[in-house]
């Protein structure tokens, strides 16, 4: 079913009645850059099976975007050293975002690789951004904090750095792991951490990934499906303090009805409204497998309150993005298909404006974007 298709059925009203009223990104076309922004690296390096999941971030050091992103192979069978958390790459300039415009750096240095991570390395890393200046790390108390995923059963680990390029000084214990109690919504896994820093409360607002290991009777359409939880914490403190769900899949039609992901959390000031870029799928889980059933899909969601921790709408005026069975034959022959996942809005000071993503078979990606139309 293609985006136009999949809207038509949806009966749902629209959040917002004009597109002058939507959060301002929100109020964009968006259509896809085939040219691939950051492809798998040859067989053998770290990077060889999956290039994905971006987080950006503006790096003063060296006058350029530093973009993080998930690396495999985790465990390398060739013996390549362990203990890494993210590969990294450098935009050519504070403008030049696009295809080609990438430099590969190598991974995130680590100061002090130990078990788990030696084992089973980290990925899905989050540098703690500044909720009110998108893609601007929050330096707290002289240092940067970035979160990260390690586990079979997932955690959620944090690192601190001088500078983003790093070494970074894992913390090493995790500071959010599944919930132990019969019932508890991420049960079996706590994964693709966001974080945002809050100077007017002093601490980092957390948003996860909580899978659950029972299924959810308040998710009858996707009881097993992943919702999106938000936690408290202060780099001070060796724990995060879990909240709510702020995002159910299972209770509406909604493109992301089966399952939930991460959050960039956005602010449009002009309308004073917390919004979110997001993703999420039509398709449930059918059990409490770690896996999520495609298709990813990229989209839109708005908090109904005044704080960002409170309940979450999904968007379906304007999400999501695209289908995959949408794709024309020249995106399927860049390697674009399956599933779009963990989209991230950058604009440049000159306004240039893409939203990257990766995609392709399952284990397989590489990353693409889209422009605004």
């Amino acid at each position: 079913m293609n985006r136009r298709a999949f809207l038509a059925g949806n009966l749902a009203l629209p959040l917002f009645a004009g597109s002058q009223k939507r959060p301002q990104w929100m109020s964009k076309t968006w259509k896809i850059d085939p040219h691939c922004i950051l492809p798998r690296g040859p067989k053998g390096e770290f990077d060889s099976g999956v290039v994905g999941d971006p987080c950006i971030v503006w790096d003063d050091d060296v006058s350029s975007w530093r973009m993080f992103y998930f690396a495999s192979p985790g465990i390398d069978a060739n013996g390549q050293p362990h203990g890494r958390i993210a590969g990294m790459a450098l935009s050519r300039s504070a403008d030049e975002i696009g295809p080609g415009e990438w430099r590969k750096i190598g991974p995130a240095k680590v100061a002090n690789p130990f078990e788990p991570i030696i084992r089973q390395n980290g990925h899905k890393f989050w540098v703690v951004m500044d909720a009110l200046t998108p893609n601007r790390a929050a330096r707290i108390d002289g240092r940067y904090w970035g979160l990260f995923v390690v586990g079979r059963n997932k955690q959620i680990y944090a690192a601190s750095a001088g500078r983003l390029a790093g070494p970074w000084t894992v913390v090493e214990q995790p500071i959010l792991s599944p919930g132990q109690q019969t019932g508890d919504v991420d049960g079996r896994h706590c994964d693709t951490p966001t974080a945002f820093w809050m100077r007017d409360r002093g601490q980092v607002l957390i948003y996860y990934k909580a899978y659950p290991r029972e299924a959810q009777n308040t998710q009858p359409g996707a009881p097993f499906g992943s919702s999106s939880v938000v936690a408290w914490w202060r780099p001070s403190d060796s724990s995060a303090k879990k909240a709510q769900q702020v995002m159910v899949p299972g209770r509406n039609d909604a493109w992301n009805r089966g399952w939930v992901g991460g959050f960039q959390l956005l602010r449009d000031v002009r309308l004073g409204v917390w919004y979110a870029l997001l993703n999420g799928s039509p398709t449930a889980p059918a059990d409490d497998s770690h896996r999520e059933p495609a298709p990813s899909l990229g989209g839109w969601a708005v908090c109904k309150g005044k704080s960002p921790d409170g309940e979450w709408v999904a968007d379906q005026s304007c999400s999501p993005f695209m289908m995959p069975d949408g794709l024309s034959t020249a995106e399927r022959d860049a390697g674009l298909g399956v599933n779009f996942w963990r989209h991230h809005l950058l604009v440049t000071p000159s306004g240039r404006a893409r939203i990257f993503f990766n995609s392709g078979r399952y284990g397989a990606e590489q990353m693409y974007s889209l422009v605004a139309g």
